[in-house]
């Protein structure tokens, strides 16, 4: 698994899968959109579709992810919509013991300072566990993972195993041999929710999953907040901008526009 940036890191180019997947997530999410339901419900359907993908894979026998192996978690850091940062929220407040959900947000807070001090280069770059993971390194929003967190597997434990502990020592290079259906059908549908939620005018950036969760934690409100497009996620760590209210868009001219689309 990478060990300083998300799994994609290690995806080829982009494939027909990428764009199937994401055209198949613009329909879903629009259809979500129209019926502004819970975020548990978001994760559900995206999933559902996900899966599709996941078990046509043709290396899925390659697969050596299994229960109890958490190098993604240990490792990598996990960029999340604002959608699925509630829907972990959501889970958490519903299905998580108030001890335990305190744990958990103390797990939070210590991951979200440890990475704003590496981004302002006060601490070294090292692996960061992500916060969801508890004493026995079980994920505690398994059941409402974000996305990319269910849809990255490795096809050789033993790399996973190597680039931690190189990382460990400061080596970010080490990554592992990924099931590449499966990451670029995840991509695509990341994109495709990406997309859909800024051409509705909502806040469509990518936010680093520790960070997003502990400004929504004990929000009951966040998604009609969301819809309502307040800016909930100011204090959480932004790791794409590239709709408001992170970034200000400039609409391009409609003749350039125009030019674009012939030479599709």
């Amino acid at each position: 698994m990478p060990s300083n940036s998300s799994a994609t890191a290690n995806a080829p180019t982009v494939t027909q899968t990428f764009y199937t997947a994401a055209r198949e997530a613009r329909d879903v999410v629009q259809r979500l959109l129209k019926r502004k339901r819970e975020g548990l419900d978001w994760i559900d359907d995206l999933r559902e579709l996900q899966q599709e993908f996941i078990q046509s894979s043709p290396q899925a026998s390659q697969r050596e992810c299994g229960a109890g192996c958490a190098s993604c978690c240990l490792s990598a850091q996990v960029d999340v919509t604002g959608v699925e940062a509630i829907a972990a929220s959501e889970f958490l407040r519903m299905c998580v013991s108030p001890e335990d959900l305190a744990k958990i947000e103390t797990r939070l807070k210590r991951s979200t300072e440890i990475r704003r001090a590496q981004i302002k280069g006060q601490l070294p770059q090292r692996p960061v566990a992500c916060g969801m993971l508890n004493s026995k390194g079980h994920c505690q929003i398994y059941a409402a993972r974000p996305v990319i967190c269910s849809g990255v597997f490795s096809t050789d434990r033993q790399a996973c195993d190597d680039a931690i502990h190189a990382a460990e020592t400061g080596d970010l290079s080490g990554s592992a041999p990924l099931d590449l259906v499966s990451i670029q059908a995840t991509g695509g549908i990341s994109g495709g929710l990406q997309r859909v939620l800024v051409e509705n005018g909502y806040d469509g950036n990518l936010y680093e999953l520790n960070s997003a969760v502990l400004t929504v934690l004990h929000d009951t409100q966040a998604l009609q907040r969301f819809f309502d497009r307040e800016d909930i996620f100011r204090d959480a760590i932004c790791t794409e901008a590239h709709s408001p209210p992170r970034r200000n868009m400039v609409v391009r001219p409609y003749h350039l526009r125009r030019r674009e689309s012939q030479l599709r």
